[in-house]
């Protein structure tokens, strides 16, 4: 065997014992699910009503609303604001442009105080609306800083003969820079999609009522709020938040890939 070949071996081996390490928590989890009722156990999960309504199946419709809700606040509002820091000259912009990727590096955590304290004087305490401003404003920065490093790789000669043209800057960044930026707004919106579903200290804090819980908040709910330690339907309801994140991961993973390494037409 070849230096090559036994360097190829072992770097197989080493990934193949890091995937062990990661799955038998997986596998784990999955076999406590069926302990004791089986299938059962899942059915009992869904089945669970508080003051006549289906505690799950709402759990996973608020978390579409407030996931769907906060994505297309971020989209909308990074992807416009990245083509500014990449296309437009104003004074400020480097300045601007740092200021806010450093409000990335505040933990939300630290920030859940006075954010309740504004949440309770707008009256918008147990909404859908607190949790999904609360949520998009957090992810933000990272979503321009994936656009802006997007946008930078698209040749400005193409705005300029637009702009000649006579079009317009809204014009060109519909037009031009959307089209050519398939891959960083998929990439987005594959992140944007992990990180708001997972998210659980927002809901925990401004969720007021379990009508508006949302699904990362139902291990909470069934292993600490029905007055006994239930692991099979605890680990029940951790198998169903997961399940909307792997598929969405396995579906969109050569996008993901796609939209790291693949940006615009270079200048």
């Amino acid at each position: 065997m070849n230096m090559k070949k036994r360097k190829k071996v072992i770097i197989q081996t080493i990934m193949f014992l890091i995937a062990v390490v990661w799955i038998i928590p997986v596998i784990s989890t999955i076999q406590i699910s069926f302990q004791n009722g089986g299938a059962e156990n899942y059915k009992d999960v869904f089945l669970t009503q508080i003051n006549g309504i289906f505690i799950l199946p709402r759990m996973i419709l608020n978390s579409f609303i407030v996931t769907g809700g906060a994505i297309l606040i971020v989209m909308v509002s990074a992807s416009l604001a990245a083509y500014a820091f990449s296309k437009m000259n104003f004074k400020g912009r480097t300045f601007f442009f740092v200021l806010l990727l450093s409000c990335y590096a505040i933990p939300i955590l630290s920030t859940l105080i006075p954010n309740s304290l504004l949440i309770k004087e707008l009256g918008l305490r147990g909404s859908y609306i607190s949790m999904i401003c609360l949520l998009a404003t957090a992810n933000i920065p990272l979503a321009i800083l994936i656009f802006k490093g997007n946008f930078d790789g698209i040749s400005k000669t193409y705005i300029e003969a637009a702009s000649i043209d006579g079009s317009t800057s809204m014009k060109n960044f519909l037009y031009i820079i959307l089209p050519m930026s398939k891959p960083a707004i998929v990439n987005v919106l594959v992140v944007l999609f992990i990180q708001i579903w997972n998210d659980f200290q927002v809901p925990l804090v401004f969720a007021a009522s379990p009508e508006k819980y949302t699904l990362t908040l139902a291990p909470t709910f069934f292993g600490l709020t029905q007055n006994r330690l239930d692991l099979p339907h605890l680990y029940a309801s951790i198998v169903i938040i997961a399940i909307p994140v792997v598929v969405f991961y396995m579906f969109m993973q050569d996008k993901i890939v796609e939209g790291m390494s693949l940006g615009g037409l270079k200048e």
